[in-house]
C-alpha cells in the first residue's frame, strides 16, 4: 500500500529528531515517493507545521502527560505532536481523524504499546475544550509561546532591533515562505518565461526592485517544472539575488565566489556578466561542488569553473580577482521560515561562528586586486555575525574602506533585510573596496 501524507510526515519528523538532518533535504527526498499531489501537500503541511510549532505543541502537551516529554520514545512524541497540530491548526481535518490517525501511526511503529496512551492524551485534550493555554509572562515570553520562537533568539533580536520588531520577526517566521525564481536571461526573457508560467496555470508577480525576479503561486515543486529542467529558471530568494547585485560583476571580469554551493549566487552573477569572463565558484566538499557544476551545465553557463577549496585558507596559485563574494557559514536566523529546525539551535553554537567568519573574510580580502570589490554576506539577523564582523574588518585592515552599494539598492555600505518589513529573507550584506 502506498504511503500517506501523514506517514511521510511522521517518518520525516522522526528522522529529523534522531539524525539531525536538514528539513528540506529530508522532506524533498520523501515527497518523491508520494505520487498523489494531495498527499504531498498534506505531508509538507504537517511536517513543517510541527517543526515550526514545536515549542507551543510541547508546552501544551506537557501537563497532559504523566511523565516528562524527554522520557517519551521519539515515535510517541511525534505522533502526539502531529495529532495536536491537526486539532489546533488544520481546520479541514476532523478532530476524530487527527486522533485516530496518530494512534494508527504509533500502532505501526516500534512503540505500538503506547497507542492507548496517545489516544487518551489527545482525547483528554479535546474533552478539556481544546484551547491553547494563555501565554504568561512578559512580551518575549508570550511571543516564545505564541510563535514557537526560543527566548534566546528573541533576546538577540530585541537587543538589535527593539522589542516590537523582535516579536514581528518571530511572527513572520511562521508559514511557508514565498517561492521566488530567477529568470535565466542567457536562455530566455522575463516576459517569455512569465507567459510560459501563466500558460501552465501558475500565478506570477514581478519583483518591484529586482529585474528578472519572479514570485510564483500555485506551484508545488520547482524541480518538477519542465521550464526548470530546460534551464530557463532556478529558485533563488530575493535577498540572495541582492548579494549578487551587491557584487555588481561586469562582463569580462575575474570573480571569486568562495562559499558558492549550491550555486545560485554564482549563476546570477554569471548572467550579470553576460557569461563573459571568469567566475571561480568554490566549496569545501566535492559533492557540493558537483551541484554547482551540474547547475551551470543545465543553465548553459560557460564562464563558471566549480572547484573544491577552503574559503578560510589562502591559495597563492589563484591570483587576483576583480571582485570576491564570501557568503559565509552563519547561524541562519534570517531563514528560519525556510529551515524551521534552526529554532532548536543553542546560543552556544553562535559563539563558534564569528572566528570562522573573520577567517574567511580576511582570506577573501587577500585575493582582491587594488581598487577591487569585496562583499561579505550572511543569512542571519545577529549583529555579532554581521555589523560587528564588518566593523572589525575595517578596523584591522586600513587598506580597505566601506564601499557604497549599487544605486538601485538605495543603501549605504551595508544593508540588513528584515523579513516582515521588506518581504525578503533576513540577510546582511556589506561591501568593501580595496584602496588603490
Amino acid at each position: 500500500m502506498a504511503a500517506t501524507g501523514r506517514e511521510t510526515a511522521f517518518r520525516c519528523l522522526i528522522r529529523m529528531k534522531e539524525d539531525g538532518a536538514w528539513s528540506n533535504l529530508v522532506l524533498d527526498q520523501a515527497l518523491r515517493q508520494l505520487p498523489d499531489h494531495r498527499e504531498r501537500q498534506l505531508a509538507a503541511a504537517l511536517f513543517y507545521g510541527v517543526l515550526e510549532r514545536k515549542i507551543t505543541l510541547d508546552r501544551t502537551l506537557a501537563p497532559l502527560l504523566s511523565r516528562p516529554l524527554a522520557k517519551l520514545d521519539t515515535p510517541v512524541l511525534v505522533a502526539l505532536e502531529l495529532g495536536l497540530y491537526q486539532i489546533l491548526w488544520m481546520d479541514g481535518i476532523p478532530n476524530a481523524a487527527a486522533v485516530n490517525e496518530s494512534v494508527s501511526l504509533v500502532r505501526r511503529s516500534r512503540c505500538k504499546s503506547a497507542a492507548g496512551m496517545v489516544n487518551g492524551v489527545l482525547r483528554g485534550f479535546l474533552r478539556s475544550g481544546g484551547p491553547l493555554p494563555e501565554p504568561k509572562g512578559d512580551a518575549l515570553a508570550q511571543a516564545e509561546f505564541r510563535y514557537s520562537m526560543p527566548r534566546w533568539i528573541l533576546e538577540v533580536w530585541e537587543k538589535a532591533y527593539g522589542q516590537e520588531q523582535a516579536v514581528a520577526l518571530a511572527a513572520a517566521c511562521l508559514g511557508r515562505p514565498p517561492l521566488q525564481l530567477r529568470v535565466n536571461t542567457l536562455k530566455t526573457s522575463t516576459q517569455a518565461l512569465t507567459e510560459e508560467l501563466l500558460a501552465r496555470g501558475i500565478r506570477v508577480t514581478a519583483h518591484p526592485i529586482l529585474p528578472d525576479c519572479l514570485t510564483l503561486e500555485g506551484l508545488g515543486s520547482v524541480g518538477a517544472l519542465d521550464l526548470f529542467k530546460q534551464g530557463l529558471c532556478y529558485p533563488q530568494d530575493t535577498a540572495s539575488q541582492l548579494c549578487a547585485a551587491a557584487v555588481d560583476p561586469q562582463p569580462g571580469e575575474r570573480i571569486y565566489d568562495l562559499c558558492a554551493a549550491p550555486g545560485s549566487k554564482s549563476f546570477t552573477m554569471a548572467q550579470r556578466m553576460e557569461d563573459r569572463g571568469e567566475l571561480l565558484s568554490f566549496d569545501l566538499y566535492d559533492h557540493r561542488v558537483g551541484l554547482i557544476h551540474s547547475g551551470a551545465e543545465r543553465l548553459g553557463i560557460h564562464c563558471i569553473e566549480a572547484r573544491t577549496g577552503d574559503a578560510a585558507r589562502f591559495d597563492a596559485g589563484l591570483g587576483e580577482a576583480d571582485r570576491v563574494l564570501c557568503d559565509v557559514p552563519c547561524s541562519g536566523l534570517g531563514v528560519i521560515r525556510r529551515k524551521p529546525e534552526i529554532r532548536h539551535k543553542t546560543p552556544e553554537e553562535l559563539q563558534t561562528l564569528p572566528p570562522i567568519q573573520r577567517a574567511i573574510l580576511d582570506n577573501a580580502a587577500r585575493y582582491v586586486r587594488q581598487g577591487g570589490i569585496l562583499v561579505y554576506s550572511t543569512c542571519t539577523l545577529n549583529p555579532g555575525e554581521n555589523e560587528e564582523i564588518a566593523r572589525d574588518f575595517l578596523h584591522r585592515h586600513p587598506d580597505w574602506a566601506a564601499a557604497p552599494l549599487p544605486e538601485n539598492l538605495g543603501r549605504a555600505g551595508h544593508m540588513t533585510t528584515l523579513t516582515p518589513m521588506e518581504g525578503y529573507d533576513g540577510f546582511f550584506i556589506a561591501r568593501f573596496q580595496r584602496r588603490g
